[in-house]
Formats: C-alpha cells, structure tokens, sequence
C-alpha cells in the first residue's frame, strides 16, 4: 500500500505542476478512453463531487460545527467549502495540493481550521473532533485493509452521530471500467472493490442512513 500511495501522491502533485504550467493532464488521454460514455460524462454529473446538493443537504452544516474534508484535493479552490457556515479542514497525502491551497486561503483571505498533509489513517486531530465530513474520490485508492484502518480513524474523530458522506466505486456500473483506465493512464490505479466487502468494514462502526448506486461512484450516507 506504501508504492499505492506513494504513486496516488506523486500522481497529484504533477497535477498541481501540470496546473501552474497550463498542461491539461487530459491531453493525452488516449481515443479508446475518450471514446467512452464515462469519458464524455466527466464534468457533466454535477452530484459527484464534495460539494454535491445532497451531500450538503444530508451534512447540514450549521455554524460551530467542524467539517472534514478528507482527500481534500483542491476542493477548497474549486467547490467554496469554506463558504459553509461549518469551519472546514482539509487533509490530503499531496503536499503540492496542501500547499497550493494554504497559499490560496492565504491570499484570499479565506478563514478555515486548517489543512494538513496527511493519510486517512492517521489524523492528526483529537478523539471526537468532528461533526460532518466528505471522503469523496479517496476509498477507490485504497486496499480493503487500509480502507478497514481508514474508517476506524474516521471513526475515532468524529463526535458520536456525527454524519459523514462517503463512496466507492460502483463494480456493477457499466462505466466502472472505464473509470478505472482513465486512473490507470493518470498514474492513480484504483480499486473495484465488491459493494459488500465495504460495506462489511463500514458497518461495525457507522450506521447506513442510505445509499446511491445510481451513478458509478456508490454514495453512503452514514452516523457515526
């Protein structure tokens, strides 16, 4: 898992270089992949990303509340997190991602909690920190052992009920595939891990409020 990471995180930080230069890190991205439904959809499904109105709708967060933005990539930048009334914290293993989007806060004068470099198994907050938080785009990265780690460090820092948005990706999907050769080509290989070996390490510790397997990521809605 440490070559896994290790090759996820180089994989975003050339994203970041790629960025600053003005590369597309599509540009490549061959006719076979391109030529495909998922291809055509990336950008048009509006409800796949940390900021989604369901996600929103379900986290309700009110003011006081600490949110987690675990993966957090440069969600701040593109999605206005901070914009909620809940104060957001952002982690993510890419310390280019972590550092473009401190110097953004900065410069723009965005107020947060912080924003840490740092994997999902290992927080570094308190027990019982949280009350809401998005771990979106991040679970397919991983092996069904880091995920079982993942979701008890999750669980450790988040305040009895807390609700938090979750998702993998959907096997049973006709796009699932594709999805995973475009993550291939982009230097981050995921996982199409089955829908109930997750869903066996997510349920010792969170309560299913509901599901969405509509789409080729599987959204979970849990309490903690």
């Amino acid at each position: 898992m440490d070559e896994q990471l290790d090759r996820v995180r180089k994989a975003y930080d050339l994203t970041v270089e790629q960025f600053r230069a003005g590369i597309d890190p599509y540009q490549n991205v061959p006719e076979e992949i391109r030529n495909t439904e998922f291809y055509r959809s990336i950008g048009s499904v509006e409800n796949l990303n940390s900021s989604a109105g369901d996600i929103k709708e379900f986290l309700n967060p009110q003011q006081g509340m600490k949110f987690l933005d675990a993966g957090c990539s440069a969600n701040l930048l593109n999605y206005h997190l901070a914009d909620w009334p809940s104060t957001y914290y952002g982690v993510d293993i890419s310390p280019a991602l972590i550092r473009a989007m401190k110097s953004y806060a900065e410069i723009s004068r965005i107020r947060i909690g912080g924003l840490y470099e740092a994997g999902i198994t290992d927080l570094p907050f308190q027990d019982d920190f949280f009350d809401i938080a998005a771990v979106i785009g991040v679970l397919e990265y991983c092996t069904l052992e880091y995920i079982s780690i993942s979701l008890e460090e999750l669980h450790r820092v988040h305040k009895p009920d807390s609700r938090i948005v979750l998702d993998i990706p959907n096997s049973a999907h006709p796009w699932s595939e594709d999805m995973q050769k475009l993550e291939e080509f982009l230097q981050r290989p995921i996982f199409l891990h089955s829908r109930s070996d997750f869903e066996n390490l997510l349920r010792p510790l969170f309560r299913i409020e509901r599901t969405d397997d509509s789409k080729v990521m599987i959204k979970y809605y849990v309490r903690s």
